[in-house]
């Protein structure tokens, strides 16, 4: 893990160096001090991250969909420099990120979305690795008295695996329902940056966060078993989140983003035995560092 409390602008990594980028950089409405920047400000640092970034590699970045008046569409004005400085976009792939804690208003709709853009450098293969989540079934369907691509978990829920979607609600921030302290205005939750790496890279990849902010990107490739490097400019947040980096400990959280998560690896731990399938999506959807020596042969039904 490389932190350091310097001017992104002023790096000295290597052309065509990192698998992917991460970021959440000052949006220009005017938010707080830091995030009052130059016009040219997005231009600048997109350029170097092109630059950085491995022939095939990925940018996520967060960004406003709209001014604080709603007359400007920040986030095509963000995407088109994007395109311009040789990124390929894939729109199919843009986030919205749903706050459950939103900007209060009287006068329009509350403020809950902030839009997460994504695009590839070209010239090499994008990884893509098809996450998948446990997500309760409303309206299960039935055929031959059977169920269909659902089942019930030890707890008695109608459950399926389905891939992530392109809306994801998290409350800001926290770790598996957990709420953390924040000390950063704009610090983001773990467990969504955690998918958002996942997703583009492999284990021992490099992550990229030229805006660390609170360390959460920090934090989350340490979940996902990545080489983190970031820039933090800001001193006061950038001891802050050393001492944040420093503290965590990935075997003090017992859960891993959604609780069902974590009752499923204490009945596998348990010796409760699961359908191959379920076994298969935990063993490919969880970081080796929280199953630990679970042992997936004997947990399998026969």
């Amino acid at each position: 893990m490389n932190l350091y409390d310097v001017n992104f602008l002023y790096n000295e990594l290597k052309d065509d160096s990192i698998n992917a980028i991460v970021t959440d950089p000052p949006y220009l409405i005017d938010y707080k001090d830091w995030d009052k920047q130059e016009p040219e400000f997005h231009k600048l640092w997109l350029t170097e991250c092109f630059r950085i970034l491995k022939p095939g590699g990925t940018i996520w970045s967060f960004m406003a969909h709209c001014d604080k008046t709603g007359k400007i569409k920040i986030g095509n004005n963000f995407t088109n420099i994007m395109e311009d400085i040789g990124f390929e976009m894939d729109y199919r792939n843009t986030l919205v990120w749903a706050r459950q804690k939103g900007r209060g208003a009287s006068k329009h709709l509350k403020s809950q979305r902030e839009d997460i853009y994504f695009g590839t450098k070209p010239g090499g293969i994008p990884i893509w690795n098809n996450l998948q989540m446990l997500r309760e079934v409303i309206a299960p369907y039935v055929k031959d008295g059977k169920p269909r691509g659902w089942f019930l978990d030890e707890f008695g829920n109608r459950v399926r695996w389905t891939g992530l979607g392109n809306v994801m609600t998290y409350t800001s921030p926290c770790w598996s329902s957990k709420p953390e302290i924040q000390f950063h205005p704009a610090q983001k939750p773990i467990m969504l940056i955690e998918r958002l790496i996942r997703l583009v890279t492999n284990e021992g990849d490099s992550i990229l966060d030229p805006f660390s902010g609170s360390g959460t990107t920090a934090i989350a490739s340490l979940l996902s078993n990545r080489n983190f490097i970031g820039y933090e400019l800001n001193k006061k947040y950038y001891d802050l989140s050393i001492k944040r980096i420093n503290e965590f400990n990935i075997f003090n959280y017992p859960g891993f983003n959604v609780d069902v998560d974590k009752k499923i690896i204490e009945s596998i731990r348990l010796g409760v035995k699961l359908d191959k399938k379920v076994v298969a999506k935990i063993k490919n959807n969880i970081p080796k560092q929280l199953l630990g020596d679970i042992n997936f042969k004997n947990s399998i039904k026969r």
